[in-house]
C-alpha cells in the first residue's frame, strides 16, 4: 500500500521542492555537480535528486542563520 505524499508550499521544504520540480533532470544533475553523460554516476530518481538539492538548500540556510547569531 502506498501513501500519497503532499507538498506543502507554505513550508521552506515545500517551496524548495516545487521550485526544483519544474526543472529538467539535466539541470538538477548539473546543480549537484554530477555529469549528465558520466557513465560512473550512480542512478538517482528525480525525487532523490530533488531531495538532495532541498537538503543542500536547507543546510545552507541553517549555516547562514547560525553565522548571523555569532
Amino acid at each position: 500500500m502506498t501513501t500519497k505524499q503532499h507538498i506543502d508550499p507554505r513550508t521552506p521544504i515545500g517551496k524548495a521542492t516545487l521550485r526544483y520540480r519544474g526543472l529538467p533532470t539535466r539541470h538538477l544533475l548539473s546543480m549537484l555537480g554530477m555529469g549528465v553523460e558520466d557513465p560512473e554516476r550512480p542512478f538517482y530518481s528525480r525525487d532523490e535528486l530533488i531531495a538532495m538539492l532541498v537538503d543542500r538548500d536547507l543546510d545552507n540556510q541553517l549555516r547562514r542563520a547560525f553565522a548571523k547569531q555569532s
